[in-house]
């Protein structure tokens, strides 16, 4: 396995299918069943954050891959074309709760929100 990468829209009930096709993704590289179920709670988190701006996305794509033995995974928001007066929500709760799950994660936005979350952990951790 070196890369995924799927398409969702943005609804919430999306959530699970990403929170599976990572499992799996990080099952073939070699992540413990812990390892993995923290990943999964960071990537709904991230997902909830990405779904929540109040500029309308409307797909997230999701993207795994094992580069120098680190997992790394990235959630990007496909937002809206129509630009509208924005109040960016504040990522710093969900930076926090993120970074407790891997070890190491960067938020990416703008004066609309946030459009990017990706985050690495070492790979092969059975």
């Amino acid at each position: 396995m070196n890369e995924m990468r799927i398409v969702v829209p943005a609804g919430r009930e999306w959530g699970l299918v990403v929170k599976t096709a990572l499992g799996a993704s990080a099952s073939l590289a070699g992540l413990s069943l812990d390892v993995i179920d923290d990943l999964r709670a960071a990537a709904d988190e991230a997902f909830d954050l990405l779904t929540s701006q109040e500029r309308v996305v409307e797909q997230v794509s999701v993207i795994t891959s094992v580069d120098d033995g680190m997992f790394n995974l990235s959630l990007n928001a496909h937002r809206a074309e129509q630009n509208t007066k924005c109040r960016p929500r504040d990522p710093e709760v969900a930076q926090l709760i993120i970074g407790t799950l891997v070890t190491d994660v960067k938020i990416e936005g703008d004066g609309c929100g946030i459009f990017s979350v990706t985050m690495a952990l070492p790979a092969g951790t059975r």
